[in-house]
C-alpha cells in the first residue's frame, strides 16, 4: 500500500480506491492486455497530468522519496534548467510510479475514462504498425489491409490520435493506395482519414500478394465525396445543403434548406493499377508498352488491332474470382467500367475523354455477364495505348511515366422505366464559368451542361442538338434568343441502357414518353410548347403529345433548389482544392451522385482586347459576334481551310474519316509553325455529317480552331464549353471561335481562302485525292509576306482577324 504517502488528504483511502468500479475496468483492461501494461499506465499518467490532477514531476518525486534513489528534500524542477537532473529511475521505481499512477486514476476517473485511455493506447499500437508498413517501399496488399482493417476494428472513442501522429500514416497510404503525386496528397491527406481507406480497401479487386492503387478518378470522387461530407456507402445519404455563399449572390432558391437533394457517390469497386501488369504477362503482351515510342501513323493504324487482342486475351484466374464473385453481389443492376489512369485527373493533365469508359447492361446468367465485363475492363486496358492519350503524354512530357491503367466499376445511376434504364438527368459542372454571355453572370458562379438520361451527350458533341447551358447563379437566364432557336436546339434523343436487349441506346423523346409514368423527375425536364412559348408542366402529369414537348429543365431552373446545391459544391470544392474544379454528376430522381471530380484545365488568361475600327474590308480575313471569348493570335502563318459545302459533297464515310486523317498529318507536318484550322460544323462530332471526325491527335498543334456556321438546315454551332473537346482545346491553348459567315454584319474573306494556292500536296503528297475539300494557304505567299492577326475581346462580344507585316 502507497496510499498513506500520497500528499492528497481528499483521495479516498486504502480498500476503497483499490475496490472501486475505476479501479477494476483498469485491472480487466491491464489483464485484457498484459503486453500494453506500460504503454495504457504511461497514458494514464499522462491524462493525470493533462487534467490536473497532478503533474508528472509530483508523481515522479514521490516514487523517489519512497524507493531512498534521492533525498526527500530535492524534487525535480522542469522549468529550471540550471537544477542537476535526476538519476535514472531503475525498475522499482518504475514500479513505484505505476502504482502511484494506478491510485490517482482510480481515484479521480470514471471507467469512461479508463475505456477511453485503453482505446487510445490500442489506436496507437496499431498505428505504430501501420506507421511501419507505409513506411516501406514494398508491402502487400493483403499485410496492408489487414493492418489497416485492425485499427479501423477498435472502437472510435472520443480521444483521438494527434494530427501529426495520423498525417504521416494518411500520406503513407495515399501513396500506396491512391496517388504518389505530391499535389493531390497535399490536400487529400486534411480530409481523408485513416478510416476512410477502409472503404477503399474492403472495394479493391487485385492479387493479394500484389500492390497497386486505384487511379485519378477514382481518388477524386472519393476526395471530394469526404469534402463534402457526402455518403461513399449504398443507402447511405447525406444532405449537402444549400445555404448561401455570400451576401452578393444574385439569385435565392424558391424552395428551403429542408429540401436539399441528399448526395453521395455511386457504389464503386476499384480494379487496382497492377491488374493491367498481371494481364499482359498472363498474356505474353508486354510488348505492347513500348507502343508509346511509336510514331502517331504506326500508333493509329495498330490500335484497332491492339483491342482486338486485348479483349479476347484471358485474365489471371484469381481475378476472374473476384470479378465473378462482385457480379453475385451486384446482381443484374447496369454497371459502367471506367478508366482510372494513375495520370488521369491529376493536376494539369486531366486527359478529359482520352480512355474509354463502357457501359455494361449485365443482364442475364452470370457467365454471359462475366464475359462482358472481362471484355469492358479489357477495352479500358487497351484504351491506354491509343492514338489520343499517348500523343497526350509525349505533349505533356509523360510518356516515360510507368503507367498502369486502374479501372473504376459503377453501378450505374438511375432507375428502370420500361425496357430502359437512365439517370433523370446527368452533366459536368465547372466551379468556374469562361462562357458569359450577359453581364449578370459572373465567373465565379460556374456553369453546367446538363442532359436527360445518361451523361454521355454532356461531354462530347452530338449532332444537331446542344444540352442545357445554365449559369449557376442566374439558372433561369439562357444563352439563346428565342423560342424558336431553343426549340431548334434543343436535345432530342436520350441515351439509356436498353435492359431487354443488353446494350446502350439513344431513344427519342417519344419513345421515352412511352414509358413516361416511370421516368423519374419528367415534369422538370420537359416544357410544354403553347402557340409560341415554351411552358413548364404545372404538376406531375403530363398529358401532351410528344411533338409539343421539349426538353428544357425550366421548372427545374425556376425551382433553383439543385443549382444552388450544385454552385456551393463546386464552391466548397474549389477552397478545398484551391484550385477550380470540374465535377460530372448524375441524379436518379432522389440523390445527387458525384460521378467524378478534377482540377479545371485553365487556358492563357488574356485580357479584351481592342477591335480596330479602320481595318480594309481586303484585309480582314474574318470577323464574328457571337459566342467570342477574349484572346489574341498573332503570325499565324498557314491556314488551313476546309469548306463546308465542299465537305458536303464529301460522298462516303470512308472518305469523311480519311479527311480527317489527312487533317492529322498536316498536324503533324505543321508542328512547328503556327497554324489555324478552319473547318464545318461541329469539329470532333459523332455525326461526321456535321464536322470533320477528328480526335485530340490530329488538332493538338493548331493554334486556332474556327467552326464554320453555313445557313442549311437551320444548323447553328453547339457552344461546346465544357465537352471534352473543349477541354482538350484549352489545355492545348488553341483558340476557338464559332463564324457565321452568312451573317451579314460578320465579313468572310472566302475569296482569298478559294484562290490562293493550295499547299496541301506539297505538305502531305498521299493526299492528292482530297485537294478539292481541303486547302492549305500559306499566307505569306497569298499576300506578299503578310501574316494573320486574330484579336478576340469577350466583353463586347467580337473578334477579328486581319492581315499584317508581322509588326503587332
Amino acid at each position: 500500500m502507497i496510499d498513506s504517502a500520497i500528499p492528497d488528504d481528499d483521495l479516498p483511502q486504502g480498500d476503497s480506491i483499490n475496490a472501486s468500479p475505476t479501479a477494476e475496468r483498469l485491472e480487466e483492461h491491464l489483464t485484457l492486455y498484459p503486453h500494453l501494461a506500460d504503454r495504457i499506465l504511461r497514458q494514464l499518467l499522462v491524462v493525470l497530468h493533462e487534467q490536473g490532477v497532478i503533474s508528472i514531476d509530483k508523481i515522479y518525486d514521490e516514487a523517489r522519496k519512497q524507493t531512498g534513489n534521492v533525498d526527500s528534500e530535492r524534487t525535480t524542477n522542469a522549468d529550471n534548467p540550471n537544477v542537476m537532473a535526476a538519476p535514472r529511475g531503475d525498475q522499482t521505481e518504475r514500479d513505484v510510479v505505476q502504482s502511484i499512477t494506478r491510485h490517482y486514476a482510480a481515484a479521480r476517473l470514471r471507467p469512461q475514462e479508463i475505456d477511453e485511455i485503453v482505446n487510445l493506447t490500442l489506436k496507437r499500437e496499431e498505428a505504430d504498425k501501420l506507421r511501419a508498413i507505409v513506411s516501406l517501399q514494398s508491402v502487400s496488399f493483403r499485410l496492408l489491409a489487414d493492418t489497416v482493417r485492425r485499427f479501423c476494428a477498435l472502437p472510435v472513442g472520443e480521444m483521438q490520435l494527434t494530427p501529426d501522429e495520423a498525417t504521416g500514416i494518411r500520406v503513407g497510404l495515399i501513396r500506396h493506395l491512391i496517388s504518389d503525386q505530391l499535389e493531390f496528397i497535399a490536400i487529400a491527406k486534411k480530409f481523408l482519414r485513416i478510416r476512410d481507406f477502409e472503404g477503399i480497401i474492403n472495394r479493391t479487386i487485385g492479387a493479394e500478394s500484389g500492390m497497386g492503387r486505384v487511379g485519378g478518378k477514382a481518388a477524386g470522387m472519393y476526395l471530394a465525396a469526404t469534402i463534402l461530407g457526402a455518403s461513399r456507402h449504398q443507402g447511405a445519404r447525406k444532405t449537402i445543403p444549400a445555404e448561401p455563399i455570400s451576401a452578393e449572390d444574385s439569385y435565392t432558391p424558391t424552395s428551403t434548406g429542408s429540401e436539399m437533394y441528399p448526395v453521395a457517390i455511386p457504389d464503386s469497386y476499384y480494379l487496382r493499377s497492377d491488374v493491367i501488369e498481371d494481364f499482359l504477362a498472363f498474356n505474353g503482351l508486354g510488348e505492347y508498352q513500348n507502343q508509346k515510342y511509336k510514331l502517331p501513323e504506326e500508333i493509329r493504324n495498330e490500335y484497332r488491332l491492339i483491342k482486338s487482342v486485348f479483349r479476347n486475351a484471358d485474365f489471371p484466374a484469381g481475378i476472374v474470382e473476384q470479378l465473378r464473385e462482385l457480379l453475385e453481389k451486384l446482381g443484374e443492376s447496369p454497371l459502367i467500367v471506367r478508366s482510372s489512369s494513375l495520370l488521369e485527373d491529376r493536376f494539369g493533365t486531366a486527359f478529359s475523354g482520352k480512355y474509354a469508359s463502357i457501359f455494361v447492361a449485365n443482364q442475364g446468367r452470370i457467365e454471359h455477364r462475366l464475359e462482358a465485363l472481362l471484355g469492358a475492363i479489357a477495352e479500358v486496358f487497351a484504351s491506354a495505348l491509343g492514338p489520343d492519350p499517348l500523343q497526350y503524354r509525349k505533349e505533356h512530357d509523360l510518356l516515360d511515366y510507368e503507367e498502369d491503367m486502374a479501372v473504376l466499376i459503377q453501378r450505374v445511376i438511375g432507375k428502370r422505366f420500361g425496357p430502359y434504364f437512365a439517370p433523370a438527368f446527368a452533366g459536368v459542372a465547372f466551379s468556374r464559368n469562361e462562357f458569359r454571355w450577359s453581364p449578370r453572370i459572373r465567373r465565379e458562379d460556374g456553369l453546367a451542361r446538363m442532359v436527360m438520361g445518361l451523361g454521355t451527350r454532356a461531354v462530347d458533341r452530338v449532332a444537331g442538338e446542344s444540352p442545357r447551358l445554365v449559369a449557376l447563379g442566374v439558372p433561369t437566364l439562357r444563352h439563346e434568343s428565342t423560342t424558336t432557336e431553343i426549340m431548334c436546339n434543343s436535345q432530342r434523343e436520350i441515351d439509356v441502357i436498353n435492359v431487354e436487349r443488353n446494350c446502350l441506346e439513344a431513344i427519342s423523346l417519344p419513345d421515352l414518353l412511352a414509358h413516361s409514368g416511370e421516368f423519374p423527375m419528367l415534369d422538370r425536364c420537359v416544357s410544354i410548347r403553347k402557340e409560341r412559348l415554351l411552358v413548364p408542366p404545372m404538376g406531375t402529369y403530363i398529358d401532351e403529345p410528344p411533338q409539343n414537348l421539349f426538353i428544357t429543365f425550366d421548372k427545374l431552373m425556376s425551382e433553383g433548389v439543385f443549382t444552388e446545391q450544385l454552385r456551393v459544391i463546386l464552391r466548397r470544392l474549389e477552397e478545398a482544392y484551391g484550385y477550380p474544379v470540374d465535377v460530372e454528376f448524375a441524379h436518379d430522381g432522389e440523390t445527387l451522385y458525384l460521378l467524378q471530380c478534377r482540377t479545371l484545365s485553365q487556358g492563357t488568361e488574356f485580357e479584351p482586347q481592342v477591335i480596330p475600327e479602320n481595318i480594309p474590308r481586303d484585309r480582314t480575313v474574318f470577323s464574328a459576334s457571337k459566342f467570342v471569348r477574349s484572346g489574341r493570335l498573332d503570325g499565324v502563318e498557314y491556314i488551313v481551310y476546309v469548306d463546308p459545302r465542299d465537305y458536303d459533297e464529301v460522298g462516303t464515310r470512308e472518305d469523311r474519316i480519311e479527311i480527317a486523317r489527312v487533317i492529322g498529318r498536316l498536324n503533324n507536318a505543321l508542328a512547328n509553325e503556327r497554324f489555324m484550322l478552319i473547318g464545318p460544323g461541329r469539329w470532333g462530332s459523332n455525326d461526321m455529317r456535321l464536322g470533320i471526325p477528328v480526335t485530340y491527335a490530329d488538332i493538338n498543334r493548331s493554334s486556332m480552331l474556327i467552326e464554320v456556321a453555313r445557313e442549311r438546315e437551320g444548323y447553328v454551332p453547339e457552344v461546346s464549353y465544357g465537352t471534352h473537346f473543349f477541354q482538350d482545346l484549352v489545355e492545348a491553348k488553341i483558340l476557338y471561335l464559332p463564324l457565321y459567315p452568312d451573317d451579314a454584319a460578320n465579313q468572310f474573306n472566302e475569296h482569298m481562302l478559294s484562290n490562293a494556292e493550295n499547299f496541301l500536296i506539297k505538305l502531305v503528297p498521299s493526299a492528292e485525292a482530297y485537294k478539292d475539300v481541303i486547302r492549305v494557304i500559306h499566307v505569306p505567299s497569298a499576300t506578299g509576306g503578310s501574316r494573320v492577326c486574330v484579336l478576340m475581346n469577350g466583353e463586347e462580344d467580337r473578334a477579328v482577324a486581319f492581315l499584317n507585316d508581322g509588326k503587332t
